[in-house]
């Protein structure tokens, strides 16, 4: 196991952070402010992304795989953690739900029907709902059901935290066709969909988030994938959220260590720099330590999933978890090095506080995490 990178591999991240620079206009807050702003953004940075082979299937021979993947994606969500997760759900993990639940000839049906040239297609923004509580303990209590009326097919139902909801070209939904799973494909402009966007917008400011509430919505036969085994399917769109997630957190780990290091360096705290006092050197050394110590185990999670080892799934349970709540501990820290500067509108470090808290809810949350993790533990016994 190891994870020191060749030449060409330090190449394409290279590659990676000179695109992300030269995007650094489209990153300002003030350049976001609408959803087509948005729109614009995710589909100047998916193109350029996409001819690297980020977006590649991680089980394809000429994919970058897990860990190199992983390396490119921490830098990216370094930059822009809501642009980053954003593309994730709208490429990764779209693509992902309609290869896993769909068989060739269902997955070639909808994919005539719909325009969409490729998994994953450039010019395509996908959104994922599948969550109804949030957190969903039991996969086959969805409450989206589908009535044949006429031969002809309504959704009812809703679901919330859908991210990219508004302007996806697509949403795939899950829910229960004829007492079985079932995706469902359907547009924002449906007849019959309402979406709510969340107001809050301390949590991953530019993130397009929403509500969406299902009465009566039309649903073509050829836009439903089914039967769909939803106990396999939403564990494994999980598994890809915990995945981004994870790197997302080292992202903003990195952004709170370095303006931290920065400030502590150039700031006089009684005639000296800050990083001079014992308590604020400490601080760093700890939040240095938990940075490393979150990258082997993000690295070593995406190591177990490149090689197929038999306990990737616990091992990614157990980075999603350490990674977000590691995020949450260095950017308090950071908030005591930097002080009061941190409330000022959209902080990187109040940012990243805020988010790690909905990212140990989002994926796979930390407690069922957690259950998950102690029972695969009992099972080694």
């Amino acid at each position: 196991m190891n994870f020191s990178f060749t030449d060409k591999e330090n190449s394409l991240f290279q590659e990676i952070e000179s695109i992300m620079e030269k995007e650094k206009n489209t990153f300002q807050k003030d350049s976001l402010q609408t959803e087509k702003d948005r729109l614009l953004a995710m589909l100047s940075i998916q193109e350029k992304l996409f001819s690297l082979g980020y977006f590649n299937d991680y089980k394809k021979k000429k994919s970058h795989g897990p860990v190199k993947t992983l390396g490119m994606m921490k830098i990216f969500a370094k930059h822009h953690a809501s642009l980053f997760l954003a593309l994730e759900y709208s490429c990764r993990i779209f693509s992902e739900v309609i290869k896993c639940s769909s068989n060739d000839n269902q997955l070639q049906k909808f994919l005539k029907s719909s325009g969409i040239k490729n998994l994953p297609d450039p010019k395509i923004v996908g959104a994922i709902a599948y969550c109804e509580d949030f957190v969903e303990t039991d996969t086959n209590s969805s409450k989206i059901k589908a009535n044949s009326v006429d031969n002809k097919i309504f959704l009812n139902g809703h679901k919330q935290c859908v991210i990219n909801a508004g302007i996806a070209n697509w949403i795939a939904i899950t829910g229960i066709l004829n007492d079985k799973g079932a995706i469902f494909f359907i547009p924002p402009t449906s007849k019959g969909l309402t979406i709510k966007p969340i107001s809050n917008t301390s949590i991953f400011p530019g993130l397009n988030m929403a509500y969406i509430n299902l009465e009566n919505c039309l649903i073509k036969d050829d836009h439903i994938i089914s039967p769909v085994q939803l106990d396999i399917l939403i564990p494994h769109i999980q598994s890809y959220e915990n995945i981004a997630l994870t790197a997302c957190a080292l992202g903003m780990i990195d952004q709170c260590v370095e303006l931290a290091s920065k400030f502590a360096k150039k700031h006089q705290s009684e005639n000296k720099p800050m990083i001079a006092h014992q308590g604020v050197a400490f601080s760093l050394a700890e939040m240095l330590t938990l940075k490393q110590t979150a990258e082997l185990l993000a690295y070593r999670a995406a190591w177990a999933i490149e090689t197929g080892d038999s306990e990737k799934e616990v091992i990614n349970n157990c980075a999603k978890v350490f990674c977000t709540e590691t995020l949450e501990k260095i950017a308090s820290q950071s908030m005591e090095i930097l002080g009061g500067q941190v409330f000022q509108d959209n902080h990187v470090v109040e940012q990243a506080f805020q988010n790690s808290k909905f990212m140990q809810l989002s994926g796979t949350s930390a407690h069922i995490a957690r259950i998950s993790i102690g029972n695969s533990v009992l099972k080694l016994r």
